[in-house]
């Protein structure tokens, strides 16, 4: 199992079960039955290896949302997608520890930064114009700073699931969504568009 992709797969579902601090090269090579000098072949420091193994999360996390997209246009509909993303992003984060997110901030910014960028760049990038159409489409009131939504609302969903340990033991995934997100759509929806489309 010395292929690069497998040991970047095997190292981010230990990463994010355990933290990056905690799972180390050692127990990754044993793990993986490959020797270390095989791994350090890969990658020359454990920062790297946490880098790597996070974009390529990461880029598997972007590819569903872009797929999604692709085959689910939803031109009439752009709130569905909005919907679509942040279960995506419930069910990430109920498979992520969140010492791993922890641990990066404080002892791998630069991985941190990668994470940071992809939040970033799907708040702003792809959920803030799908609410600026849905406001076109008259499903969002006028009077709605849509800017102001995501950055209240929808940038800060880990702070939220986070807040207390065992949320994720608690509640499904629906709950969380229909409180976390479908609630918070609901009050900035038009009337006319609530009264035939109460969102799911």
């Amino acid at each position: 199992m010395g292929d690069k992709k497998d040991i970047l797969a095997y190292a981010i579902e230990n990463f994010t079960k355990f933290g990056s601090k905690r799972f180390s090269m050692d127990e990754l090579a044993k793990s993986l039955g490959i020797s270390k000098k095989t791994l350090y072949k890969h990658f020359n420091s454990k920062e790297k290896l946490v880098k790597e193994s996070l974009q390529y999360y990461l880029d598997n996390i972007r590819a569903n949302v872009d797929n999604y997209i692709l085959e689910n246009p939803n031109e009439e509909q752009p709130l569905t997608t909005v919907i679509f993303i942040y279960k995506q992003g419930l069910i990430t984060f109920q498979e992520i520890n969140p010492a791993f997110l922890y641990g990066l901030h404080k002892y791998y910014p630069e991985a941190y930064k990668i994470y940071s960028r992809l939040k970033k760049d799907i708040v702003w990038d792809i959920v803030c114009p799908l609410l600026q159409k849905a406001q076109e489409l008259g499903q969002v009131r006028n009077n709605v700073n849509v800017e102001l939504v995501c950055t209240l609302f929808l940038s800060r969903m880990e702070e939220t699931v986070y807040s207390k340990a065992n949320l994720f033991d608690e509640y499904s995934i629906q709950e969380l969504l229909e409180h976390i997100i479908i609630n918070n759509l609901r009050g900035i929806l038009t009337l006319e568009y609530l009264q035939k489309s109460p969102l799911q």
